[in-house]
């Protein structure tokens, strides 16, 4: 039985209506279309909604092999959270999966590297709250102990990086990235979390090149990100990645193609419907391209 199925059994054995379980957490149609497998539910909304039935989440999850039902259904989570920044989701499921899994003795927390994700998830949300040097520790433990596959290495190398850009250290997230150059660029696993994951290295990399004035090498990495982009759509980092090579044209003094990758720009950050938030580095960056091109027609 899959645990949308025992989750609808527990409902009808309660007593439960769809209207009764659902009100003010979520709305019916969300419950009838889990309870018939058509959908997934999020952590928050099925943690409510077994707590308003009494039971825990990993009664769901009760046949044989179940831990590793759950700890699959948490990996997933956990990494939807960090990926598409859901800061506050992605607290309070690492502490409802610390309850649920970590401190239950029957449950193998090496599987699937899930302890080393619990803690790189964990520095993530101390870098959130600003615990930077909290965070710091426990990925540069997690990187040097070398016990990572390839895709766990570059999640660590990944959470690691962006700890020092967020804050203003360049110099050691560009020094992670070409330390580990070779990893990152040939890493060809391909799944729906890996995608995001290269994305953000690709960009994070790029941009790092690009503040160290080797806009050759930033660009070379842009044009692979753009790939990767192409692979998997997304229109935040396409906006992103043109908008950074918009900057490296101007650095080479090439207004046209600076110009015409503003454009790229704009428009996927259009798409996306975040172009006002993104509008002042559009601005900066077409003042730049025009200064360009006044001081090219005066020559």
């Amino acid at each position: 039985m899959e645990y949308h199925e025992r989750f609808k059994a527990i409902r009808n054995l309660k007593g439960f209506t769809h209207k009764d379980l659902s009100e003010g957490i979520c709305g019916m149609t969300t419950i009838y279309r889990f309870e018939r497998g058509d959908t997934a539910i999020t952590a928050e909304v099925l943690y409510q909604l077994c707590q308003r039935l009494g039971i825990d989440m990993q009664t769901l999850f009760v046949d044989e092999g179940s831990e590793y039902a759950l700890i699959d259904y948490y990996l997933e989570k956990l990494r939807e959270y960090v990926y598409f920044r859901h800061p506050d989701m992605l607290k309070m499921t690492l502490q409802d999966a610390k309850e649920t899994i970590n401190n239950n003795l029957k449950f193998d927390l090496k599987y699937k590297n899930y302890d080393r994700l619990f803690d790189t998830y964990s520095a993530i949300v101390y870098r959130n709250e600003n615990k930077y040097d909290t965070a710091e520790k426990i990925l540069v433990r997690l990187i040097e102990e070398k016990k990572n596959k390839a895709d766990l290495e570059l999640e660590i190398i990944n959470s690691l990086a962006d700890l020092y850009i967020s804050q203003d250290k360049q110099s050691q997230a560009l020094g992670l990235y070409e330390r580990y150059r070779k990893n990152i660029m040939n890493y060809e696993k391909v799944t729906y979390f890996d995608q995001y994951m290269l994305i953000q290295l690709y960009y994070g990399y790029a941009n790092c090149l690009y503040i160290d004035f080797e806009y050759l090498k930033a660009m070379d990495v842009c044009y692979k990100l753009l790939i990767r982009i192409q692979e998997h759509n997304s229109m935040y980092y396409l906006g992103k990645s043109h908008h950074l090579m918009s900057l490296i044209f101007i650095a080479l003094n090439d207004s046209a193609n600076a110009r015409e990758y503003l454009k790229k720009a704009e428009a996927a950050f259009c798409l996306e419907d975040i172009a006002e938030k993104m509008r002042p580095h559009l601005e900066t960056a077409k003042e730049a391209i025009d200064r360009l091109e006044h001081h090219q027609q005066q020559q």
